[in-house]
């Protein structure tokens, strides 16, 4: 699968896999491995070994990474996936539907649905999660499955991935900013950089209070939230302008501003230049 290609809105069937009303899991065998995802469902993934790759979960900012055995990673829907492995380990992938999921998860948590929300989990390797991802893992080899009992254990197994930590069961959000978690957040920037951008809609996906998340991300970037997604679109924008014969208008909706005249002022004021001039001059 190129990675230059537009991502995929499906996962490629690597391994066994077995499907069940709201959702799927799936062995990956260990191998070289290449991937470029948007998925309109929850997607997460539990490694069976140490793996080292190129990812950016988002956009053109890929970075090294290392990843621990039984370390997961859940993303909400819509959030792209990038990346590539030369030996890659051992992976169960579950595909499910949040919100369909959400009560019976909630029960299983015993808290309140409102708590539960889509957003980017990075969870270090716990007992509990290894013994399960174990058991799936059996079954899903097992020549004869056993569906029920392999359901009851994905379903364990999500739940366990969506635990949150004990000081976010009242607060719904923690108060710190994985740096991990950044970096996928500021993929998530690059990637959609038409879509709605809030201060809030960022906290949501990284788990982190509003107020916490925008201090913690001045800190670590050097720049507000607004900010830096304001001039990541001006990036974007200057670049589509010298590089591409897109209208003014389908170049400002395509990096996030609201209309040609808005793309125009906010260049004005934050470069120095229109688009239109920026363009005559290259």
């Amino acid at each position: 699968m190129s990675l230059s290609a537009p991502p995929l809105g499906s996962l490629p069937e690597w391994g066994r896999r077995a499907s069940f009303e709201r959702f799927f899991a799936e062995l990956v065998p260990a191998g070289e491995r290449r991937f470029n995802v948007r998925l309109a469902d929850t997607l997460a993934t539990i490694s069976f070994g140490a793996d080292q790759g190129t990812s950016s979960l988002a956009g053109d900012r890929m970075r090294r990474y290392e990843r621990r055995p039984y370390e997961f990673i859940v993303v909400p829907p819509g959030f792209p996936l990038r990346g590539e492995s030369a030996a890659a380990p051992e992976v169960l992938v579950l595909v499910f539907r949040f919100d369909e999921m959400k009560a019976d998860i909630a029960a299983a948590l015993q808290i309140p649905q409102d708590i539960l929300e889509p957003r980017v989990v990075i969870g270090a390797a716990n007992p509990f999660a290894r013994q399960i991802a174990q058991h799936v893992r059996r079954q899903l080899l097992a020549e004869t499955l056993s569906a029920d009992y392999l359901e009851s254990l994905c379903l364990a197994m999500i739940v366990e991935m969506l635990r949150l930590p004990p000081r976010q069961q009242a607060t719904r959000r923690g108060t710190t900013l994985n740096e991990r978690v950044l970096q996928s957040i500021l993929g998530y920037i690059d990637a959609n950089l038409d879509s709605n951008l809030s201060l809030e809609t960022l906290a949501g996906l990284a788990g982190v209070r509003t107020h916490q998340f925008g201090r913690a991300f001045k800190r670590k970037t050097g720049a507000p939230p607004h900010q830096y997604v304001l001039a990541r679109r001006i990036e974007a924008a200057r670049a589509l302008l010298l590089e591409t014969e897109d209208s003014l208008a389908a170049i400002a909706y395509a990096t996030g501003f609201s209309s040609q005249s808005h793309m125009t002022t906010t260049f004005r004021r934050e470069i120095g230049v229109t688009p239109a001039k920026l363009r005559d001059r290259a």
